[in-house]
């Protein structure tokens, strides 16, 4: 029997994406692997440390694996790195009752607000935020869509397979509008106007006291449940970040990793951070810290340098 879940994985130790182009595989990674699991993906939305999915099936677990070990496989490749990436395990949620699935979804869409990456819930195009409602808002319809399946597969590993309606953008990466459950995720907003009015409101007793409407024993879905890798004051500074003033003004660690890869690794005639060695880390370390005022846990996170500091 199938159920929906709330689905979070995470990489806090090492950055996990080092381009644009990672965060885009990733979903790509996502969606075959839910093809093969029989897992229909809901909602989504990827950061620069983790990863939030809403989904309907059986057992989350063998999409996880599945989804993981490709998205290692593509990043071991491409950065001569080996082992496994990411935090051991992730969470999962069963989620039940309308108003509960509306407000896990709800959190997962607004996560880039949360996290300070975006001033709303719609700053970020790593989300399933811009294809719900899409023609209510008048978005443009996505140009130069590859539809072709012999296409398709050159850009997906040899022997994946995917189903007739999975259609890829003209850079190769699967469109969430044909992989993704859309008309499923917008029946629980109900309407294009309370879809915005979720996207934007606060989190505040009355949005927990509606999902006493399910009249389940389940607890209520707040930010600690749907973030619970995060202390108590960690979660404080999320709610706090909803009023969209709060958003990160420093480097993302795309950037960081930005300037390591497309800088600091020529000074030594590498072509991956994984080549260097532990003085050579420790130099961009300092330069990284002394010179552009990186905090010094994202220093370590991007170059897989831990404690050092």
């Amino acid at each position: 029997m199938k159920d929906f879940y709330h689905i979070c994985f995470t990489s806090h130790l090492e950055a996990p994406f080092r381009s644009e182009r990672d965060m885009r595989i990733l979903f790509n990674c996502m969606a075959l692997a839910a093809f093969s699991t029989d897992t229909q993906l809901i909602v989504d939305a990827t950061m620069s440390t983790h990863q939030h999915t809403g989904v309907f099936c059986e057992n989350p677990a063998p999409w996880v694996r599945a989804t993981r070990c490709s998205y290692t496989c593509y990043f071991n490749r491409k950065y001569s790195r080996h082992g496994p990436l990411g935090d051991p395990g992730f969470f999962q949620l069963k989620l039940e009752g309308f108003r509960h699935i509306e407000i896990a979804f709800s959190y997962i869409l607004r996560n880039a607000l949360h996290h300070g990456q975006a001033t709303t819930a719609f700053g970020t195009v790593h989300s399933s935020v811009h294809d719900l409602f899409a023609r209510d808002f008048c978005r443009p319809e996505p140009q130069g869509l590859i539809t072709d399946k012999a296409v398709i597969r050159t850009f997906i590993p040899q022997k994946a397979e995917f189903p007739d309606n999975y259609v890829m953008d003209a850079s190769g990466i699967f469109t969430r509008a044909s992989v993704e459950q859309i008309r499923q995720a917008e029946a629980f907003f109900v309407s294009p106007r309370n879809f915005l009015y979720d996207m934007n409101r606060l989190s505040r007793e009355e949005w927990l006291r509606v999902q006493d409407e399910d009249q389940l024993s389940t607890a209520r879905i707040d930010l600690g449940v749907i973030e619970p890798f995060c202390g108590k004051e960690e979660q404080q500074r999320l709610l706090a970040n909803e009023g969209g003033r709060n958003a990160w003004r420093g480097l993302s660690d795309l950037e960081v990793c930005g300037i390591i890869d497309g800088e600091c690794l020529r000074r030594f005639h590498k072509s991956s951070v994984y080549q260097l060695s532990e003085t050579q880390k420790d130099g961009i370390a300092r330069g990284l810290l002394y010179d552009h005022r990186i905090p010094r846990r994202q220093i370590n996170r991007c170059l897989y340098f831990y404690d050092k500091l």
